[in-house]
């Protein structure tokens, strides 16, 4: 392999990689949304109130956590890192949804 072949595929290797920028966008986004889901805890909203919003903002995180710091929507290796973290995602809907139905199952108030 010449020394240009081999410069080049490591400069598109990490033209896939996030950004220090990028990083810290999602470290603060993080952080809104960690300070909110707090705060919402504390206002005293029962039952699917109180949880519906807390469950997707822990979709949002999952999402900005697996997509940046584990590089799923930068790197290509695993078929596609964006397929691998819709699979992942639909595995954890349907791990929520075996929850929430066993609970519907028992009649407990959410």
């Amino acid at each position: 392999m010449t020394e240009t072949a081999a410069h080049s595929a490591t400069h598109d290797d990490h033209d896939h990689h996030p950004t220090e920028r990028q990083y810290w966008m999602v470290f603060v986004a993080l952080v809104i949304l960690t300070a909110i889901e707090v705060a919402w805890s504390f206002l005293g909203f029962e039952g699917i109130t109180l949880v519906a919003p807390l469950i997707i903002m822990m979709i949002i995180k999952f999402f900005l956590v697996a997509g940046a710091f584990m590089h799923l929507y930068f790197d290509l290796k695993i078929l596609n890192g964006r397929l691998f973290a819709m699979a992942f995602f639909g595995a954890l809907l349907l791990a929520m949804a075996v929850y929430f139905g066993a609970l519907a199952a028992f009649d407990f108030a959410i």
